[in-house]
């Protein structure tokens, strides 16, 4: 995992423009954590120096944030890996049109689709069914622009079925009028270009067919890009101090920002409660391991959390008995700590209920999400039991604020009870706890990654 290009570099500079004073606890009794406090000069220490570095995701700047966290983990006792994961960007299209020729006054409303690539092509339009291979066993569609109904298999699949069967472009009819965001997934090794149509316009244009026979069209896609991006997540591991059983804790936060905007500072806040709470069960005595995780490319769709739902083997998403995220913690103003469920979650699931024993507001759901990262979510659909710790801003609250006005009462209060909820858990008087599983998709199965199934 370490052998990573320039890594060893990288981290070196990084580490020389980042060292700060580190406070190290001291050997403690299985009692201490009772009266553990969090220290809000260290607080707001990490949230400084973490607003400061961070920025977009697969950049310099979010890679040293990352290297920062990585480097205080080690500091504390963990031992640390670095986890790269590559994913794709994509900027939409600057041209798409579609004119039939005898019908210049028809204005089509057009959809595009994530990945799909630039082209363009003319000829003769064919109706293609659901766009299958039986579908185009029956007709010829070589150098002609097929037409095909949404349903049936993916967009990705009927994109390959279409290239692979000669047609110069795609057209996929949608089953209703409005249209929703739609993907391939990922870029494709066979494509060719794709619009989307909406059901009225569809109908429109079969009729039209049934009547006047063959109509041919021109089709174009242009100036879409499609970029392959490298970032990293950074892992901590505090192995069990007494018998293992074979069990974990995780908590996590994110390093990436993007600067000027409104929830710019949040991930530097939870990344902070993060580090304290981590810092305060170093020395604690415990039976289950602890897991420290910082995920990349939060603002690129969570893909850092996505890559590390893949990198864990089943086995080991089935020890992690309870999922702590931490976010949502920079607003001047806001709700009291609230914990939430993750999707597919409840709130009988053990990171809730130890939460709520030790003074978390619950809440079933968040009205607003906006700002926040789906790692929850995206945790609780692979199986891991997760709740997302937050303190959401309340209507009319401020945006998160600088460093320079940060209040560390609410940080210090969150990474006490984050402290005293994993505490119980991992401490060795205490019995062990059943294992539970929160996603009704089976574990191992990351979040739907947009691609509709039809």
């Amino acid at each position: 995992m370490r052998n990573v290009h320039g890594y060893v570099w990288k981290n070196a500079i990084v580490s020389g423009l980042l060292f700060l004073p580190l406070l190290f606890v001291t050997q403690t009794d299985a009692n201490a954590i009772q009266t553990a406090t969090g220290d809000g000069e260290l607080l707001a220490g990490h949230v400084e120096k973490l607003s400061a570095l961070s920025g977009p995701p697969a950049t310099e700047t979010e890679f040293a944030a990352g290297v920062y966290i990585e480097n205080t983990l080690r500091s504390y006792g963990y031992e640390t890996e670095l986890l790269p994961f590559t994913y794709y960007t994509y900027r939409k299209p600057e041209v798409q049109s579609l004119n039939i020729e005898g019908w210049p006054d028809q204005q089509w409303s057009l959809q595009g689709f994530t990945y799909a690539p630039n082209g363009k092509a003319e000829g003769a339009i064919v109706a293609c069914g659901l766009g299958t291979a039986q579908d185009y066993q029956r007709v010829d569609v070589r150098g002609k622009i097929a037409l095909v109904e949404r349903g049936g298999i993916t967009y990705a699949e009927k994109v390959r079925q279409a290239a692979a069967a000669g047609a110069a472009a795609l057209l996929i009819q949608n089953d209703r009028d409005v249209f929703v965001p739609a993907t391939l997934g990922a870029p494709l090794d066979m494509a060719i270009p794709v619009v989307g149509i909406s059901k009225s316009q569809g109908e429109q244009l079969r009729k039209r067919m049934r009547s006047n026979g063959e109509q041919k069209a021109s089709l174009r896609v242009e100036g879409a890009l499609t970029l392959r991006q490298t970032s990293y997540s950074f892992l901590g591991k505090k192995p069990a101090t007494t018998s293992n059983r074979n069990q974990a804790v995780l908590l996590g936060a994110r390093h990436d920002m993007v600067k000027g905007t409104p929830e710019a500072y949040d991930a530097g806040y939870g990344a902070a409660v993060m580090l304290e709470a981590a810092r305060l069960l170093a020395e604690h005595p415990h039976d289950t391991d602890i897991y420290v995780v910082s995920f990349g490319a939060s603002t690129a769709q969570d893909q850092g959390a996505r890559a590390f739902v893949d990198y864990l083997e089943p086995k080991d998403r089935q020890r992690i008995i309870a999922a702590f995220v931490l976010d949502g913690f920079g607003s001047r103003k806001g709700n009291d700590l609230l914990v939430t469920p993750g999707e597919g979650s409840g709130s009988k699931l053990l990171p809730i209920r130890v939460a709520q024993e030790n003074g978390a507001q619950y809440t079933p759901s968040l009205e607003q999400r906006t700002g926040l990262s789906q790692t929850d979510k995206i945790l609780a659909h692979s199986g891991i039991p997760t709740a997302l710790l937050t303190r959401t801003a309340a209507s009319g609250a401020t945006p998160p604020a600088a460093p320079r006005t940060i209040d560390t009462e609410p940080l210090v209060k969150a990474a006490n009870l984050l402290v005293q909820a994993v505490g119980e858990m991992i401490d060795p008087k205490t019995r062990a706890y059943p294992v539970e599983t929160s996603a009704a998709q089976p574990a191992g199965k990351s979040t739907d990654d947009g691609e509709e199934s039809q």
